[in-house]
């Protein structure tokens, strides 16, 4: 098993919605937040798996796609990140 699919087998909403709030994002009760400053209401939505889904936009993807597309870590990094936050490297 890959790193990535080992890493993707331990996400779920909670740990996504903390990686999302490190970097800088308001998560609500629901799991909604926006992903542009400039929206009035959250477009963007954590589903039960860690599952991104941006309904104001054509994003969606695992955390990963996240951390590199929307963030603008390299790929390298977004993996790191993922593993730190997970507990898998310190």
């Amino acid at each position: 098993m890959n790193d990535y699919a080992l890493l993707k087998s331990h996400l779920n909403q909670d740990n996504v919605a903390c990686m999302v709030v490190n970097c800088g994002y308001e998560v609500d009760k629901y799991y909604k937040f926006k992903i542009r400053k400039d929206e009035r209401t959250p477009s963007a939505s954590i589903s039960k798996n860690g599952y991104i889904k941006d309904f104001g936009d054509n994003f969606s993807g695992d955390i990963f796609a996240f951390l590199h597309e929307i963030v603008g870590y390299s790929k390298p990094q977004a993996l790191q990140a993922v593993k730190y936050a997970l507990g898998f490297e310190r």
